[in-house]
């Protein structure tokens, strides 16, 4: 006799059924999971990418930055003064037309500041404004921690250049590889004044931009032209003099570079000094006057410019 099903008839197709359609569930949800790790690894990439193009482009224009600073404090006649920006792409900074540079901003002239190519994370060559009047030609003389840059960047005044990286083409800017301002900067950075701006990258912006300031310009220069004054006991400044009169000199309270007896505290009588060679872009930028001087004994003076200041001793 044959064994019967308790309560209910027996369905043995409605068990394959339920069967098939767990296995079923159980498949859409392995590919939907596998789908969700599929795009969080995509989306990783690409952050992962995007990150790579950032810290390339951040290095570039700091790099480009430094390379700048070091130009304008090693320079053997002005001092503070920046190369022209580089028009045609070759990597060299332009000639004068006539006092001016042929334009105030192109890209960054990396030949003529002796570094390697300079290319943003796209692979793009950085782009560079400058401020006219720290161009180094005569015609700008002097040129010392008194003047104040032309440009500014998002409202901020007295930016001495700027550097950027003029990131992936947007629309409108199909004329790339070519020498045209608009194929790669952005907005106002484009239309050939003075005022330039960064912001957060967007469908139209993505110019970086990294600032040089006026303050940064002539913090490593006035290091330099105090150290100048400074000299040494056989060459020139104040060691010199000290080195042959057998003391510092007093200050100058007059104002006319010369020392008077008695006076502790003043400028710095340079008209004492034998300051050659660095005579000549001394007294042509006037930095000399600028030079605050503290004759704090016979043998230790303090020499300011600014917030810049040195202790010259024997």
């Amino acid at each position: 006799m044959g064994h019967a099903c308790p309560k209910q008839p027996c369905h043995p197709a409605h068990g394959r059924e339920h069967g098939a359609a767990l296995l079923l569930l159980m498949l859409l949800a392995f590919l939907a999971a596998s789908s969700w790790v599929i795009q969080q690894r995509g989306g990783e990439s690409a952050t992962s990418a995007r990150g790579a193009v950032d810290r390339t482009t951040r290095t570039a224009l700091a790099q480009a930055k430094e390379a700048l600073l070091g130009r304008a404090a090693s320079d053997d006649n002005r001092p503070g003064s920046l190369p022209c920006p580089d028009t045609d792409n070759d990597g060299d900074s332009e000639m004068f037309a006539g006092v001016q540079c042929r334009a105030y901003v192109g890209r960054l002239p990396w030949k003529t500041l002796d570094i390697p190519e300079a290319l943003d994370g796209n692979g793009e060559r950085l782009w560079y404004a400058l401020s006219a009047n720290l161009r180094d030609h005569p015609s700008a003389q002097p040129i010392n921690a008194q003047q104040t840059a032309q440009l500014s960047l998002d409202g901020r005044p007295n930016i001495a250049a700027i550097i950027f990286a003029a990131g992936g083409s947007l629309a409108g800017q199909n004329g790339r590889p070519s020498n045209a301002l608009a194929d790669y900067l952005d907005g106002t950075n484009a239309d050939g004044d003075t005022a330039y701006a960064s912001a957060r990258a967007s469908p139209t912006f993505n110019d970086a931009a990294l600032a040089i300031t006026q303050e940064d310009l002539f913090r490593p220069v006035k290091r330099r032209v105090l150290a100048e004054v400074r000299g040494s006991p056989t060459t020139a400044g104040l060691r010199r003099y000290r080195a042959e009169q057998g003391a510092f000199p007093w200050a100058d309270s007059g104002g006319d570079g010369f020392a008077d007896n008695g006076e502790a505290n003043g400028s710095l009588p340079y008209r004492e000094l034998n300051m050659m060679p660095a005579q000549a872009w001394l007294s042509d930028n006037a930095w000399l006057p600028l030079i605050a001087y503290q004759r704090v004994n016979a043998d230790l003076v303090r020499i300011a410019i600014g917030n810049a200041t040195l202790d010259v001793v024997p």
